[in-house]
């Protein structure tokens, strides 16, 4: 793929081949005329991908670059902080291909990408739905042509022999029917079923012999047991001996689509496999399960349907396919026909090479755009490092984090914001951009900075504040307790400050209510309550349920906070880190400072301050959570639902009684709360969340943030 493109590049440009790995096509990519660097070691070591790109990019000034497959990520970051743009062919699918994090990596770094097959970029959106808020193209490869004289002469012409002669042996009867299948042995391809395929066919005799065989690398049931030791086994046991043969890879593939009659594409997962491609030119008749491979799509579009595609995974009716294409050698013609004729015609390596550089003018204007709103944010000063930038990417310059804080914007993924009190989504859902690629954060610098509800009030660590005036605000805290181990960091933090607000405690299990107990007897304030509740609702069901009618009329703050594990989250270390986090921002500690004293001080001067909860850097909305938001909104009276908008992330905060008593008026009952286990998203308690913000508009009320310097997550 890699070096047909490269040969149609050299004809307008001076082009650089980067391979990451060395290979039998290597001297091909220098005979093509592309200066070619081969490097194994890039892929393992990034300090020199670094030092490579950095060469690269002082001696050549490049247009733009073409990454081709998810495994030549590595170059990408490298690339975009040289600003050259970058457009990524997607061959893989997300759903195999590991670590998890390649897929986000590449769609994050790659100016635009341009996936093979409708089911590929399907399969990228549901392993990564933030990508959804970004078009994506879909361009079908054209096809790839090896190079004639690469192996030899000689060396085809013996090759050639061989494989005709091990696919159609001279005892065998010349009206046998050859059904080929290809690629590397493994699971993704299906070899199982394609055995299972043969057996169905074989097991309904209909007068027609047939000979299948598999060509690839990697059959070997002495020494694999994970694979080909089962599929020896299968064919055995299905007494196949004599129909199902495996054949090593070979360099005379196009002697192989000559001897067969069919080609059976058996993959589970294959996105525009070449060898469909190749049969399909050389009028073999391709047939493949649907929702597997983009050729699927191909031949349903060339009205080829019923003859070729059978249902996702059916190997019954995708043997019917098969006989009925056997027994009848004038439609098996015919459909040879229109696929060679078809396939010829779409696949077109010429077109596909103009389409990917009429592709790349749109790419080199973003990409000009993203490097003006670096530049812009950069000079304003105002980018906040120790907020934006997550733990684990800390280090770097200022000009890395910010040029990675704008290709996340550009790409939907990872977006964040770029300092507390300014939410680039709402300005970009409510003011809108000068420039429509720009970046919310460099144009709203660009337009002075304008007033709106993407700005708002942040009380910060460090600032002195207005006392609280105690007796002025009755003020209750709501505590859940699930983790009675996590309950004394609360306690141990609510010593920084000088409000002792009375404490409505909920516990499901009298275990965890003893031990509950003993840690409170430390508190200096008033316990008011300890209650057992049901293991449902989590912390929002106590809330609005036992300790609503309590709260109501007797308290004119509320605090909401519960013991947080994010025991559904795999990484321990985020889950403790967010809890740190949220208890930092609402509570203090000796570093941060009284934090509660100073939400609440700020609540008491300014009443139309509904609810205060910490500045979450992430870009959280409604995504999987819009159903269930949907349905409770209107009971709320808020009318419309933003795209962006802020809300406690976690569900703790401190709030006016009045912003929550609508919520806790709605006459909430344990049965209306999910059973447990509850997913990551996507629940009604999980639409509560959102709803403890969105609800405030309709009362006239705001939500503020705080802000702890120096701390993120």
């Amino acid at each position: 793929m890699s070096l047909n493109i490269v040969q149609h590049c050299i004809k307008r440009y001076n082009v650089v081949a980067l391979c990451l790995e060395p290979g039998i096509l290597s001297e091909s990519f220098r005979q093509a005329g592309a200066i070619t660097i081969i490097s194994s070691e890039i892929r393992r070591h990034s300090v020199l991908v670094q030092e490579v790109l950095e060469d690269l990019c002082g001696r050549f000034k490049f247009k733009y670059a073409l990454i081709n497959s998810i495994e030549s990520r590595e170059v990408l970051p490298a690339l975009a902080q040289h600003f050259v743009p970058t457009i990524s062919l997607i061959h893989e699918f997300a759903s195999y291909t590991r670590p998890r994090s390649a897929f986000r990596d590449t769609l994050l770094w790659s100016t635009d990408v341009v996936f093979s097959a409708r089911v590929t970029m399907e399969n990228a959106l549901i392993e990564c739905p933030d990508f959804g808020k970004r078009s994506a193209q879909i361009l079908p490869q054209g096809r790839c042509l090896v190079p004639v004289g690469e192996f030899g002469a000689e060396h085809q012409q013996v090759e050639s022999i061989r494989i005709r002669q091990l696919i159609r042996p001279t005892h065998l009867a010349k009206d046998t029917v050859v059904v080929l299948g290809a690629g590397f042995v493994q699971l993704r391809k299906g070899v199982d079923l394609f055995i299972e395929c043969a057996a169905r066919v074989l097991g309904s005799p209909d007068g027609v012999q047939y000979r299948f065989v598999w060509v690839g690398k990697g059959y070997d049931p002495e020494h694999d047991v994970n694979y080909s030791v089962y599929l020896a086994d299968q064919v055995r046991r299905a007494n196949l001996q004599d129909h199902v043969v495996f054949i090593d890879e070979t360099t005379a593939i196009e002697a192989a689509y000559e001897e067969a009659d069919l080609l059976l594409l058996s993959s589970r997962l294959d996105p525009l496999p070449n060898v469909a491609i190749d049969a399909m030119v050389h009028a073999v008749p391709v047939l493949c399960f649907d929702k597997t491979t983009g050729i699927a799509d191909f031949l349903i579009e060339s009205g080829l349907k019923d003859a070729c595609v059978a249902r996702y995974l059916d190997c019954g009716e995708m043997a019917e396919k098969i006989r009925a294409l056997a027994r009848s050698p004038q439609e098996r013609a015919a459909v040879a026909d229109l696929t060679r004729i078809a396939s010829s015609a779409f696949f077109q390596m010429e077109d596909y090479v103009a389409r990917l550089e009429s592709l790349a003018q749109n790419v080199c204007e973003r990409n000009r755009q993203e490097q003006a709103d670096t530049q812009t944010i950069l000079d304003s000063g105002l980018f906040q490092r120790d907020f934006c930038c997550p733990p684990h990417a800390q280090g770097r310059t200022v000009e890395a984090e910010v040029r990675a804080y704008v290709r996340a914007w550009a790409s939907g993924i990872g977006r964040r914001k770029p300092q507390p009190g300014f939410h680039p989504g709402i300005y970009l859902e409510q003011h809108g951009l000068t420039a429509k690629t720009s970046d919310p954060f460099a144009d709203y610098l660009r337009a002075g900075r304008p007033e709106g509800p993407w700005h708002y009030q942040v009380i910060e660590s460090g600032v002195e504040q207005r006392p609280v005036v105690m007796g002025q605000s009755r003020v209750a805290l709501h505590l859940h307790v699930h983790y009675p181990e996590l309950l004394v960091q609360i306690l141990e933090r609510l010593k920084h400050n000088h409000v002792r607000p009375d404490l409505f405690v909920s516990v499901n299990s009298e275990e965890v209510r003893n031990a509950a107990i003993q840690e409170l007897k430390a508190y200096a304030g008033k316990v008011v309550a300890v209650e057992l509740v049901p293991n449902r609702g989590r912390d929002i069901g106590p809330l609005l349920t036992t300790f609503a009618s309590k709260l109501l009329g007797q308290y004119d703050i509320i605090g909401h906070l519960h013991t947080k594990k994010s025991a559904d989250v795999k990484d321990v270390r985020m889950g403790q880190s967010w809890y740190q986090f949220l208890l930092e921002n609402l509570l203090g500690s000796a570093a941060a400072g009284s934090m509660a004293d100073a939400i609440l001080a700020a609540m008491q001067a300014d009443t139309s301050i509904g609810m205060v909860f910490p500045d979450d850097p992430h870009i959280l909305g409604l995504t999987v959570n819009r159903q269930e938001t949907e349905l409770l909104a209107p009971r709320l009276g808020v009318q419309a639902l933003p795209e962006h908008f802020n809300f406690p992330v976690g569900s703790m905060f401190w709030a006016q009684t009045a912003a929550l008593e609508p919520l806790m008026r709605l006459g909430w009952t344990y049965a209306d709360y999910p059973e447990e286990p509850l997913p990551y998203d996507g629940t009604r308690l999980h639409a509560v969340e959102r709803l403890f913000a969105l609800g405030l508009t309709p009362l006239r009320l705001r939500s503020a943030s705080s802000h702890v310097t120096d701390l993120t997550r």
